[in-house]
């Protein structure tokens, strides 16, 4: 009797969303870092590795110190959030 063992799992990509220093170092409301940046996220469901299934395609704003994630839809979004985070670093500076 052999043993073969079944793998399957998800599998993650993110990919940069534009190379443009607007979108470079926004505010994270979970960890307080300026780090946050959009990403194209593709999630998929994965056998031995190989991805099989697509679960989501979307872009998010993705903070790597903590993780935190939100979608967005388009750049009219992102642009919103963008002249959001000049605000919330303009009063900081003020206080």
């Amino acid at each position: 009797m052999s043993f073969v063992p079944i793998v399957f799992g998800k599998k993650d990509w993110d990919k940069e969303y534009e190379q443009s220093a607007q979108y470079n170092s926004l505010y994270c409301p979970n960890c307080h870092n300026y780090s946050v940046r959009p990403v194209k996220r593709r999630e998929f469901i994965a056998f031995w590795f190989i991805p099989l299934f697509p679960i989501f395609f979307g872009k998010q704003l993705v903070c790597p110190v903590c993780n935190w994630r939100q979608d967005f839809k388009n750049e009219e979004q992102l642009q919103k959030v963008v002249r959001e985070q000049a605000n919330i670093q303009q009063g900081k500076v003020g206080s």
